[in-house]
């Protein structure tokens, strides 16, 4: 990806509302551009992966079957 797609120390710094991390492992460098987010959704099929310990919520599984029942859900939610 090029730089301007990257979120990190060679990135850029972004402070959403909501982050959703999916797949990513949380590399320092990476949670260095992200630490300003108010809530991190992470996706991640390793238990031990460091955007665990940022992350307010997180699904341990992988991101292939995770993600579309998870867009589902929001989706389910956002109709109500």
């Amino acid at each position: 990806m090029p730089t301007s797609y990257q979120i990190g120390l060679t990135g850029k710094i972004i402070a959403p509302d909501l982050y959703i991390a999916v797949a990513l492992s949380g590399s320092s460098q990476h949670m260095t551009g992200c630490s300003g987010a108010k809530n991190i959704v992470a996706i991640n099929k390793d238990p031990e992966a460091n955007i665990f310990r940022e992350a307010r919520f997180g699904v341990v599984g992988d991101w292939k079957a995770v993600l579309p029942a998870f867009t589902d859900k929001v989706k389910a939610l956002l109709a109500e």
